[in-house]
């Protein structure tokens, strides 16, 4: 048992993928289970008096975050030739994690500069750990992504400092454009990976890239980006931001279009990346309906981008690299191909259903929770032995 015990915690402080893609997916699962008893009323747990923005904040900094730095310490292992975080290393990143859980939790009982200090502390020493395996090898083409962790970590600030001074909008702008800021990370690693996953599946070649249609759409949302980073939304004209918004859906739309999709059917683990990628342009789209006047509510809108485009994605993404990255078959089960569609159901659910029948949203934010919910359930169902154990080929 002992020795069993210690080749368990050894192969989860392995690769950072392992602890967070497991930490990451129980997370959100508890996450969605305590929003939802709080929108029942079993649960009320006053952050500062709006418990929206502790769930807005969890999702996006203990889920998402968990998620991508597990993912982004992974890749840099290939892109770099170099040991990525492991051993203790790895485990101080982890006990940040948590720290920061607790500390958002409890915030009520605390300073808030120390609220700050640790939650922001994850996202800053896992930076860190990146740039010091991009700069030994001058991996310039990868710095995008220490940047990235840099602007969470400041939207991270503006979130506290915003509810510490009782500005709730200040607050809800900051978690507005961490979606966005992930949007385009979405973007740009979904742009690299699924066309080439597609190809090397299907043996389909995949067609020429556009370039400038490339560019453009990547540039549109860049500027997007920038406007909500610095909230300079709140004095640009609505039907200016409407016009940003439709270039960017329509450019992004123009990319995915070329990626062969209608080739991925035999394929879950592909055409699960294919179907949660069109959620950012749909979730583009519709802000920009919101901002040209139609009834359709900001929060309707990021759905799409936050259930629809980062779970369906991260659902699919890690299913994938946990099979690839422990030396097993990259095949899905029936039980993840279910997931795949409960996820995808649940921001249907989400968006489409509130926008359908405005009247039923309660029961539409349940039945999204419920849903999402079992998907994650069923990978933790699935994949949890494969991540707490050594590599299969080894």
């Amino acid at each position: 048992m002992s020795m069993t015990n210690n080749a368990s915690a050894s192969a989860v402080l392995d690769l950072a993928f392992r602890p967070f893609f497991l930490l990451g997916a129980v997370f959100s699962v508890i996450a969605l289970l305590l929003w939802g008893a709080n929108l029942h009323g079993w649960l009320t747990h006053a952050y500062h008096g709006y418990t929206p923005l502790w769930h807005g904040h969890e999702m996006l900094f203990g889920f998402v975050a968990a998620i991508l730095v597990g993912f982004l310490l992974t890749a840099v292992q290939n892109w770099t030739g170099l040991r990525s975080a492991h051993g203790k290393a790895l485990l101080l990143l982890i006990l940040l994690w948590l720290a920061g859980r607790l500390a958002v939790w409890f915030a009520g009982f605390m300073p808030w500069w120390l609220v700050i200090i640790i939650d922001g502390s994850f996202l800053l020493y896992a930076a860190g750990l990146l740039a010091s395996l991009l700069l030994k090898k001058q991996q310039k083409r990868n710095y995008f992504a220490v940047l990235a962790l840099l602007l969470l970590t400041a939207d991270n600030v503006v979130f506290h400092l915003g509810v510490a001074s009782g500005n709730l909008q200040t607050a809800t702008h900051a978690l507005h454009s961490v979606i966005l800021l992930i949007t385009l990370l979405m973007t740009v690693i979904g742009g690299r990976v699924i066309p080439m996953f597609t190809g090397n599946t299907t043996q389909i070649p995949p067609r020429t890239r556009i370039q400038w249609l490339d560019k453009a759409g990547l540039g549109f949302l860049w500027v997007i980006v920038v406007i909500f980073l610095f909230q300079l939304q709140i004095y640009l004209p609505d039907k200016l931001l409407a016009v940003i918004f439709s270039f960017s859906a329509v450019l992004i739309a123009g990319r995915c279009a070329l990626w062969r999709a209608m080739s991925t059917r035999r394929h879950p683990l592909l055409w699960s990346l294919h179907l949660s990628y069109w959620f950012i342009p749909l979730g583009l789209g519709l802000i920009a309906c919101h901002y040209a006047g139609m009834a359709l509510s900001l929060s309707t809108a990021l759905h799409a981008l936050t259930v629809g485009a980062m779970g369906g994605l991260i659902l699919s993404m890690i299913s994938r690299v946990s099979l690839g990255h422990t030396g097993r078959p990259i095949v899905a089960t029936p039980l993840i191909k279910l997931a795949f569609l409960l996820v995808l159901a649940a921001a249907l659910s989400r968006v489409g259903l509130i926008l359908i029948i405005p009247a039923f949203s309660l029961w539409a934010w349940w039945l999204s929770i419920g849903l999402w919910v079992m998907a994650y359930t069923l990978f933790l169902y699935r994949y949890s032995a494969i991540l707490l154990s050594p590599r299969a080929d080894r």
